[in-house]
Protein backbone atom coordinates (compact mmCIF):
# COMPACT_ATOMS: atom_id res chain seq x y z
CA UNK A 1 0.00 0.00 0.00
CA UNK A 2 1.72 3.47 -1.35
CA UNK A 3 0.49 6.91 0.25
CA UNK A 4 1.31 10.33 -0.14
CA UNK A 5 2.22 12.79 2.47
CA UNK A 6 2.56 16.85 1.59
CA UNK A 7 5.17 18.44 3.83
CA UNK A 8 6.22 22.19 3.79
CA UNK A 9 10.31 22.25 3.50
CA UNK A 10 11.94 25.33 5.43
CA UNK A 11 15.78 25.72 4.13
CA UNK A 12 18.41 24.47 6.85
CA UNK A 13 21.07 24.13 4.14
CA UNK A 14 25.09 24.93 5.19
CA UNK A 15 27.73 25.28 2.68
CA UNK A 16 31.44 23.47 2.51
CA UNK A 17 32.61 25.80 5.22
CA UNK A 18 30.14 26.11 7.68
CA UNK A 19 28.49 29.13 6.68
CA UNK A 20 24.32 28.90 6.61
CA UNK A 21 23.13 29.57 2.82
CA UNK A 22 20.45 31.42 2.19
CA UNK A 23 17.04 30.04 1.15
CA UNK A 24 16.80 32.23 -1.82
CA UNK A 25 19.93 31.01 -2.98
CA UNK A 26 18.69 27.50 -2.42
CA UNK A 27 15.70 28.06 -4.20
CA UNK A 28 17.48 29.71 -7.54
CA UNK A 29 19.50 25.87 -7.47
CA UNK A 30 16.31 24.51 -7.47
CA UNK A 31 14.63 26.15 -10.03
CA UNK A 32 17.78 25.16 -11.82
CA UNK A 33 17.69 21.46 -11.10
CA UNK A 34 13.61 21.95 -12.41
CA UNK A 35 14.56 23.96 -15.88
CA UNK A 36 16.76 21.46 -15.94
CA UNK A 37 14.56 18.12 -15.44
CA UNK A 38 11.84 19.93 -18.25
CA UNK A 39 14.65 19.71 -20.81
CA UNK A 40 15.99 15.73 -20.09
CA UNK A 41 12.05 15.36 -20.01
CA UNK A 42 11.08 16.75 -23.30
CA UNK A 43 14.42 15.74 -24.67
CA UNK A 44 13.98 12.22 -23.59
CA UNK A 45 10.60 12.25 -25.43
CA UNK A 46 12.80 13.16 -28.90
CA UNK A 47 14.56 10.05 -28.35
CA UNK A 48 11.71 7.84 -27.74
CA UNK A 49 9.95 9.24 -30.90
CA UNK A 50 13.30 8.68 -33.09
CA UNK A 51 13.41 5.05 -31.83
CA UNK A 52 9.23 4.92 -32.71
CA UNK A 53 9.68 5.98 -35.91
CA UNK A 54 12.79 3.61 -36.56
CA UNK A 55 10.67 0.48 -34.76
CA UNK A 56 8.01 1.71 -37.49
CA UNK A 57 10.08 1.41 -40.20
CA UNK A 58 12.25 -1.75 -39.19
CA UNK A 59 8.70 -3.37 -39.16
CA UNK A 60 7.86 -2.48 -42.69
CA UNK A 61 10.76 -3.62 -43.87
CA UNK A 62 10.86 -7.08 -41.55
CA UNK A 63 7.67 -7.88 -40.75
CA UNK A 64 8.81 -7.78 -36.87
CA UNK A 65 9.53 -5.09 -34.29
CA UNK A 66 13.22 -5.15 -33.51
CA UNK A 67 14.32 -5.62 -30.05
CA UNK A 68 15.91 -2.74 -27.65
CA UNK A 69 18.53 -4.56 -26.66
CA UNK A 70 19.54 -5.78 -30.06
CA UNK A 71 19.83 -2.26 -31.45
CA UNK A 72 20.25 -0.60 -28.98
CA UNK A 73 22.63 -2.31 -26.80
CA UNK A 74 20.17 -1.60 -23.70
CA UNK A 75 16.77 -0.95 -22.88
CA UNK A 76 14.56 2.19 -24.27
CA UNK A 77 14.90 3.76 -21.07
CA UNK A 78 18.77 2.80 -20.55
CA UNK A 79 19.69 3.58 -23.74
CA UNK A 80 18.30 7.44 -23.21
CA UNK A 81 19.67 8.01 -19.64
CA UNK A 82 22.75 7.43 -21.23
CA UNK A 83 22.55 10.62 -23.14
CA UNK A 84 22.24 12.22 -19.72
CA UNK A 85 24.95 11.57 -17.51
CA UNK A 86 26.89 14.66 -18.53
CA UNK A 87 25.10 18.20 -19.18
CA UNK A 88 23.37 18.32 -16.04
CA UNK A 89 23.92 18.94 -12.08
CA UNK A 90 21.14 16.14 -11.15
CA UNK A 91 21.96 13.68 -8.92
CA UNK A 92 21.79 10.45 -11.14
CA UNK A 93 19.80 8.18 -9.58
CA UNK A 94 16.87 10.85 -9.69
CA UNK A 95 17.69 11.80 -13.54
CA UNK A 96 17.53 7.95 -14.31
CA UNK A 97 14.06 7.89 -12.08
CA UNK A 98 13.20 10.70 -14.03
CA UNK A 99 13.70 9.25 -17.84
CA UNK A 100 12.20 5.93 -16.82
CA UNK A 101 8.95 7.02 -16.06
CA UNK A 102 8.88 9.73 -19.04
CA UNK A 103 10.00 6.36 -21.13
CA UNK A 104 6.92 4.85 -19.45
CA UNK A 105 4.62 7.38 -20.34
CA UNK A 106 5.30 7.54 -23.73
CA UNK A 107 5.01 3.91 -24.41
CA UNK A 108 1.85 3.90 -22.51
CA UNK A 109 0.62 6.61 -25.17
CA UNK A 110 2.75 5.83 -28.36
CA UNK A 111 -0.22 3.73 -30.07
CA UNK A 112 -1.99 7.18 -29.32
CA UNK A 113 0.07 9.12 -30.64
CA UNK A 114 0.68 7.29 -34.20
CA UNK A 115 -3.08 7.36 -34.14
CA UNK A 116 -3.62 10.89 -34.02
CA UNK A 117 -5.69 10.41 -30.99
CA UNK A 118 -3.11 12.11 -28.40
CA UNK A 119 -0.61 15.03 -28.64
CA UNK A 120 3.43 14.16 -28.05
CA UNK A 121 4.08 14.90 -24.60
CA UNK A 122 5.50 18.37 -24.18
CA UNK A 123 6.67 19.16 -20.64
CA UNK A 124 5.81 22.79 -19.43
CA UNK A 125 7.45 24.46 -16.39
CA UNK A 126 7.02 23.72 -12.95
CA UNK A 127 8.01 20.62 -13.16
CA UNK A 128 8.61 18.27 -10.18
CA UNK A 129 12.12 17.21 -9.22
CA UNK A 130 11.96 13.12 -9.15
CA UNK A 131 13.55 11.35 -5.85
CA UNK A 132 15.14 8.32 -5.84
CA UNK A 133 14.36 6.84 -2.63
CA UNK A 134 17.52 5.81 -1.85
CA UNK A 135 18.18 10.03 -1.99
CA UNK A 136 15.76 10.74 0.72
CA UNK A 137 17.32 10.53 4.31
CA UNK A 138 15.09 11.59 7.38
CA UNK A 139 16.29 12.29 10.95
CA UNK A 140 15.09 13.86 14.01
CA UNK A 141 16.88 16.17 16.37
CA UNK A 142 14.94 16.58 20.04
CA UNK A 143 11.42 16.17 18.01
CA UNK A 144 12.10 18.15 15.06
CA UNK A 145 12.13 16.56 12.37
CA UNK A 146 15.09 16.79 8.86
CA UNK A 147 14.92 15.67 5.74
CA UNK A 148 18.37 15.16 3.72
CA UNK A 149 17.88 14.88 0.28
CA UNK A 150 20.33 14.00 -2.68
CA UNK A 151 19.68 16.51 -5.65
CA UNK A 152 23.08 17.15 -7.03
CA UNK A 153 26.02 14.67 -9.02
CA UNK A 154 29.45 16.13 -8.46
CA UNK A 155 29.52 19.10 -10.74
CA UNK A 156 26.64 20.34 -8.79
CA UNK A 157 28.81 20.01 -5.46
CA UNK A 158 31.97 21.93 -6.83
CA UNK A 159 29.42 24.26 -8.41
CA UNK A 160 27.20 25.09 -4.77
CA UNK A 161 29.98 24.45 -2.95
CA UNK A 162 28.09 21.97 -0.93
CA UNK A 163 29.91 19.69 1.53
CA UNK A 164 27.90 16.56 -0.43
CA UNK A 165 25.62 16.05 -2.91
CA UNK A 166 22.23 16.54 0.01
CA UNK A 167 20.73 19.45 0.60
CA UNK A 168 19.13 19.53 4.07
CA UNK A 169 15.82 20.61 5.21
CA UNK A 170 13.43 21.43 8.22
CA UNK A 171 10.36 19.85 8.35
CA UNK A 172 7.28 22.04 9.13
CA UNK A 173 5.07 19.33 10.68
CA UNK A 174 1.55 21.01 10.93
CA UNK A 175 -0.48 18.05 12.74
CA UNK A 176 0.04 14.57 14.75
CA UNK A 177 -0.87 12.60 12.18
CA UNK A 178 2.03 13.72 9.97
CA UNK A 179 4.32 13.47 13.10
CA UNK A 180 3.08 9.89 13.26
CA UNK A 181 3.82 8.95 9.87
CA UNK A 182 7.44 10.49 9.80
CA UNK A 183 8.27 9.09 12.99
CA UNK A 184 7.09 5.68 11.25
CA UNK A 185 9.14 6.51 8.63
CA UNK A 186 12.39 6.78 11.27
CA UNK A 187 12.01 3.71 12.40
CA UNK A 188 11.24 1.73 9.34
CA UNK A 189 7.57 0.69 9.85
CA UNK A 190 6.90 2.55 6.87
CA UNK A 191 9.25 2.09 3.92
CA UNK A 192 10.23 5.51 2.04
CA UNK A 193 9.12 5.29 -2.19
CA UNK A 194 10.28 7.08 -5.27
CA UNK A 195 8.88 10.67 -4.13
CA UNK A 196 8.76 14.49 -5.74
CA UNK A 197 9.66 17.62 -5.21
CA UNK A 198 7.71 20.38 -6.20
CA UNK A 199 6.90 24.31 -6.43
CA UNK A 200 4.00 25.71 -5.14
CA UNK A 201 3.26 28.59 -6.90
CA UNK A 202 0.50 29.82 -4.46
CA UNK A 203 2.12 29.87 -1.33
CA UNK A 204 5.65 30.42 -2.83
CA UNK A 205 7.27 27.80 -1.44
CA UNK A 206 8.76 24.04 -2.19
CA UNK A 207 6.77 21.46 -0.98
CA UNK A 208 7.93 17.23 -1.04
CA UNK A 209 4.94 14.87 -1.88
CA UNK A 210 6.86 12.14 0.60
CA UNK A 211 5.57 8.75 -0.77
CA UNK A 212 5.80 5.50 1.67
CA UNK A 213 4.62 2.16 1.50
CA UNK A 214 3.64 -0.67 4.19
CA UNK A 215 1.97 -3.63 4.53
CA UNK A 216 -1.78 -3.45 4.80
CA UNK A 217 -3.58 -6.00 6.98
CA UNK A 218 -6.86 -6.26 4.97
CA UNK A 219 -10.34 -7.70 6.66
CA UNK A 220 -10.55 -11.10 4.57
CA UNK A 221 -13.50 -11.68 5.98
CA UNK A 222 -15.96 -9.16 4.72
CA UNK A 223 -18.57 -10.48 2.34
CA UNK A 224 -18.36 -9.01 -1.37
CA UNK A 225 -21.41 -9.76 -1.64
CA UNK A 226 -23.14 -7.35 0.60
CA UNK A 227 -23.26 -4.11 -1.36
CA UNK A 228 -22.63 -0.97 1.05
CA UNK A 229 -24.80 2.20 -1.77
CA UNK A 230 -23.60 5.39 -1.56
CA UNK A 231 -25.28 8.38 -2.69
CA UNK A 232 -23.33 11.59 -2.63
CA UNK A 233 -26.05 14.84 -2.25
CA UNK A 234 -26.77 18.13 -1.18
CA UNK A 235 -28.99 17.46 2.49
CA UNK A 236 -26.54 14.74 3.02
CA UNK A 237 -23.17 14.82 1.46
CA UNK A 238 -23.19 10.66 2.29
CA UNK A 239 -26.08 8.91 2.64
CA UNK A 240 -25.23 4.88 2.49
CA UNK A 241 -27.39 1.91 3.30
CA UNK A 242 -27.77 -1.81 2.49
CA UNK A 243 -30.46 -3.35 0.52
CA UNK A 244 -33.67 -4.21 2.78
CA UNK A 245 -31.80 -2.58 5.40
CA UNK A 246 -33.71 -0.06 7.20
CA UNK A 247 -30.26 1.51 9.06
CA UNK A 248 -28.35 3.66 7.08
CA UNK A 249 -25.21 6.27 7.73
CA UNK A 250 -26.48 9.94 7.13
CA UNK A 251 -23.95 12.89 7.31
CA UNK A 252 -25.61 16.06 7.75
CA UNK A 253 -24.72 18.91 5.27
CA UNK A 254 -25.33 21.35 7.52
CA UNK A 255 -21.27 22.01 8.26
CA UNK A 256 -20.41 21.81 4.50
CA UNK A 257 -23.78 24.65 3.91
CA UNK A 258 -22.67 27.09 6.84
CA UNK A 259 -18.99 27.07 5.67
CA UNK A 260 -19.73 27.56 2.02
CA UNK A 261 -22.00 30.94 2.88
CA UNK A 262 -19.13 32.30 5.20
CA UNK A 263 -16.82 31.95 2.77
CA UNK A 264 -18.40 33.27 -0.17
CA UNK A 265 -19.58 36.52 1.90
CA UNK A 266 -15.83 36.74 3.17
CA UNK A 267 -14.83 36.72 -0.98
CA UNK A 268 -17.59 39.13 -1.90
CA UNK A 269 -16.29 41.38 0.54
CA UNK A 270 -12.75 41.18 -0.20
CA UNK A 271 -13.16 41.41 -3.30
CA UNK A 272 -15.15 44.71 -2.95
CA UNK A 273 -12.59 45.87 -0.07
CA UNK A 274 -10.15 45.14 -3.40
CA UNK A 275 -11.10 48.29 -5.09
CA UNK A 276 -10.22 50.71 -1.67
CA UNK A 277 -7.05 48.73 -0.85
CA UNK A 278 -4.12 50.38 1.07
CA UNK A 279 -0.78 51.14 -0.59
CA UNK A 280 0.58 47.41 0.14
CA UNK A 281 -1.95 45.94 -2.65
CA UNK A 282 -1.96 48.66 -5.31
CA UNK A 283 0.87 49.17 -8.09
CA UNK A 284 1.58 45.34 -8.03
CA UNK A 285 -1.15 43.58 -10.20
CA UNK A 286 -4.64 41.71 -9.56
CA UNK A 287 -2.62 39.20 -8.70
CA UNK A 288 -1.21 40.82 -5.00
CA UNK A 289 -4.95 42.91 -4.98
CA UNK A 290 -6.78 39.40 -4.64
CA UNK A 291 -4.13 37.96 -2.62
CA UNK A 292 -6.69 37.68 0.48
CA UNK A 293 -8.69 36.13 -2.13
CA UNK A 294 -6.60 33.36 -3.03
CA UNK A 295 -5.91 33.01 1.16
CA UNK A 296 -9.80 31.99 1.21
CA UNK A 297 -9.17 29.40 -1.36
CA UNK A 298 -6.27 27.95 0.60
CA UNK A 299 -8.65 27.83 3.88
CA UNK A 300 -11.29 26.25 1.57
CA UNK A 301 -8.65 23.19 0.09
CA UNK A 302 -7.77 22.90 3.99
CA UNK A 303 -11.74 22.47 4.99
CA UNK A 304 -12.17 19.87 2.14
CA UNK A 305 -9.76 18.20 3.09
CA UNK A 306 -10.44 17.57 6.77
CA UNK A 307 -14.20 17.41 5.85
CA UNK A 308 -13.17 14.61 3.20
CA UNK A 309 -11.16 12.95 5.68
CA UNK A 310 -13.32 12.37 8.33
CA UNK A 311 -16.27 11.95 5.90
CA UNK A 312 -14.55 8.65 4.25
CA UNK A 313 -13.42 7.21 7.70
CA UNK A 314 -16.82 7.19 8.90
CA UNK A 315 -18.16 5.55 6.03
CA UNK A 316 -15.43 2.83 5.48
CA UNK A 317 -15.87 2.28 9.35
CA UNK A 318 -19.71 1.64 9.05
CA UNK A 319 -19.00 -0.62 5.69
CA UNK A 320 -16.26 -2.98 7.93
CA UNK A 321 -19.44 -2.93 11.21
CA UNK A 322 -21.68 -4.18 8.44
CA UNK A 323 -19.47 -6.32 6.87
CA UNK A 324 -19.44 -5.01 3.66
CA UNK A 325 -17.38 -6.02 1.32
CA UNK A 326 -18.27 -3.68 -2.21
CA UNK A 327 -18.75 0.11 -2.01
CA UNK A 328 -21.00 1.01 -5.07
CA UNK A 329 -21.19 4.75 -5.78
CA UNK A 330 -22.09 6.83 -8.93
CA UNK A 331 -19.71 7.97 -11.25
CA UNK A 332 -19.85 11.59 -11.23
CA UNK A 333 -17.48 12.16 -13.11
CA UNK A 334 -18.69 15.49 -15.60
CA UNK A 335 -21.16 16.80 -13.46
CA UNK A 336 -21.86 19.66 -14.67
CA UNK A 337 -25.10 20.96 -12.39
CA UNK A 338 -24.00 25.24 -12.17
CA UNK A 339 -26.31 25.69 -9.07
CA UNK A 340 -24.28 23.21 -7.23
CA UNK A 341 -20.90 23.95 -7.99
CA UNK A 342 -19.92 24.93 -4.45
CA UNK A 343 -20.88 21.20 -3.87
CA UNK A 344 -19.65 19.93 -6.69
CA UNK A 345 -15.69 21.30 -6.72
CA UNK A 346 -15.49 20.64 -2.91
CA UNK A 347 -16.48 17.28 -2.55
CA UNK A 348 -17.25 14.44 -5.43
CA UNK A 349 -14.06 13.74 -7.08
CA UNK A 350 -12.24 14.14 -4.03
CA UNK A 351 -14.36 12.93 -1.29
CA UNK A 352 -14.46 9.60 -3.68
CA UNK A 353 -11.21 9.41 -4.26
CA UNK A 354 -10.77 9.65 -0.41
CA UNK A 355 -13.33 6.75 -0.16
CA UNK A 356 -11.80 4.47 -2.86
CA UNK A 357 -8.29 4.63 -0.99
CA UNK A 358 -9.72 4.04 2.39
CA UNK A 359 -11.81 1.02 0.69
CA UNK A 360 -8.59 -0.09 -0.64
CA UNK A 361 -7.02 -0.21 3.08
CA UNK A 362 -9.55 -2.54 4.32
CA UNK A 363 -10.06 -4.95 1.64
CA UNK A 364 -13.27 -3.13 0.13
CA UNK A 365 -13.90 -3.48 -3.40
CA UNK A 366 -15.23 0.06 -4.48
CA UNK A 367 -17.59 -0.59 -8.38
CA UNK A 368 -18.89 2.54 -10.49
CA UNK A 369 -22.26 2.61 -11.85
CA UNK A 370 -24.34 4.85 -14.21
CA UNK A 371 -25.97 7.71 -12.50
CA UNK A 372 -29.06 7.21 -14.20
CA UNK A 373 -32.31 7.16 -12.67
CA UNK A 374 -31.37 6.09 -8.98
CA UNK A 375 -33.06 9.58 -7.73
CA UNK A 376 -36.45 8.44 -9.62
CA UNK A 377 -36.54 5.20 -9.25
CA UNK A 378 -38.83 3.80 -6.85
CA UNK A 379 -36.32 1.00 -4.74
CA UNK A 380 -39.46 -0.83 -3.92
CA UNK A 381 -41.35 -1.59 -7.05
CA UNK A 382 -38.78 -0.29 -9.70
CA UNK A 383 -41.46 2.59 -10.86
CA UNK A 384 -38.93 5.51 -12.61
CA UNK A 385 -40.67 8.77 -12.92
CA UNK A 386 -39.27 12.23 -12.19
CA UNK A 387 -42.00 13.48 -10.15
CA UNK A 388 -41.71 10.52 -7.65
CA UNK A 389 -39.73 13.28 -6.24
CA UNK A 390 -42.19 16.43 -5.49
CA UNK A 391 -39.49 18.02 -3.50
CA UNK A 392 -35.62 18.07 -3.43
CA UNK A 393 -35.88 16.19 -0.32
CA UNK A 394 -38.27 13.49 0.08
CA UNK A 395 -39.35 10.73 -2.50
CA UNK A 396 -43.05 9.64 -3.00
CA UNK A 397 -43.55 6.94 -5.49
CA UNK A 398 -46.58 7.66 -8.05
CA UNK A 399 -47.42 3.63 -8.29
CA UNK A 400 -47.12 2.15 -5.08
CA UNK A 401 -47.31 4.84 -2.93
CA UNK A 402 -44.07 4.18 -1.08
CA UNK A 403 -42.68 7.55 0.53
CA UNK A 404 -39.04 7.98 2.35
CA UNK A 405 -35.74 10.52 2.47
CA UNK A 406 -34.88 11.25 -0.89
CA UNK A 407 -31.02 10.12 -0.75
CA UNK A 408 -32.25 6.79 1.32
CA UNK A 409 -34.13 5.91 -1.43
CA UNK A 410 -30.97 6.56 -4.19
CA UNK A 411 -28.53 4.65 -1.75
CA UNK A 412 -31.18 1.80 -1.57
CA UNK A 413 -30.94 1.64 -5.21
CA UNK A 414 -27.26 2.39 -6.18
CA UNK A 415 -26.72 -0.99 -3.36
CA UNK A 416 -28.42 -3.33 -5.80
CA UNK A 417 -25.46 -5.30 -7.89
CA UNK A 418 -26.01 -4.00 -11.32
CA UNK A 419 -28.20 -1.35 -11.15
CA UNK A 420 -27.67 0.49 -13.94
CA UNK A 421 -28.03 -2.14 -16.28
CA UNK A 422 -31.41 -2.78 -14.22
CA UNK A 423 -32.60 0.68 -14.96
CA UNK A 424 -31.40 0.53 -18.88
CA UNK A 425 -33.90 -2.88 -19.05
CA UNK A 426 -36.88 -1.08 -16.87
CA UNK A 427 -36.13 1.82 -19.52
CA UNK A 428 -36.59 -0.32 -22.70
CA UNK A 429 -40.09 -1.18 -21.22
Amino acid sequence: MNKVVKLALICNQIDKDGNDVDYKDIYKILWDLQYQTRNIKNKSIQYCWEYSNFSSDYYKENHEYPKEKDILSYTLSGFVNDKFKTGNELYSANCSTTVRAVCGEFKNSESDFRKGNKSIISYKTNQPLDLHNKSIKLESVNGIFYIYLKLLNRGGVKKYNFKNSEIKFKIYVRDNSTKVILQRCLDDTYKISASKLLYNQKKKQWMLNLVYSFDNDVNNNLDKEKILGVDLGIHYPICASVYGDYSRLTIDGGEIENFRRKVEARKISLLKQGKNCGDGRIGHGIATRNLPVYKIEDKIARFRDTANHKYSRTLIEYAVKNNCGTIQMEDLTGVTNESNRFLKNWSYYDLQTKIEYKAKEAGIEVVYIKPRYTSQRCSKCGFIDKNNRPVQARFSCLKCGYSENADYNASQNISIKDIDKIIDKEKEK
